[in-house]
């Protein structure tokens, strides 16, 4: 498996704060499945030097997410205190319609629905 298209150093410069022991590793493999998820979506993008920045921030982006919030929590509450996070919100390293779409642009894979003309059913070409 190519290794993740992110760096450690880079995801810890967008958390604030330096990673050690579990949570090290726990950014690493959150590293590592995001960027899967990313070239499922995309290509296979195999030298992590030549990925589009806007490919790496979707990895980053991901992994940010499944590192701030691992146990996947929607609500939480304290006392007088809660925090909800919308229900369409990504969880993990699951994507966005726009992340899938940024990735998918950035591969030059065209996405829609297309109508194309079959001379056999009286359609002309």
């Amino acid at each position: 498996m190519p290794g993740p298209l992110a760096s450690v150093d880079q995801l810890t410069a967008r958390l604030g704060y330096p990673l050690t022991g579990p949570d090290l590793t726990m950014a690493e493999a959150a590293l590592a499945d995001a960027s899967a998820v990313v070239r499922a979506h995309g290509l296979g993008w195999s030298d992590p030097a030549r990925v589009p920045d806007v490919v790496r921030s979707v990895v980053l982006a991901a992994a940010e997410r499944r590192v701030r919030n691992p146990e996947g929590y929607r609500m939480e509450q304290q006392g007088s205190y809660s925090y909800q996070l919308p229900a369409s919100s990504p969880l993990g390293v699951d994507l966005t319609t726009s992340e899938v779409r940024l990735i998918r642009g950035a591969a030059g894979v065209a996405g829609g629905v297309f109508a194309v003309p079959i001379a056999g059913l009286g359609g002309s070409l």
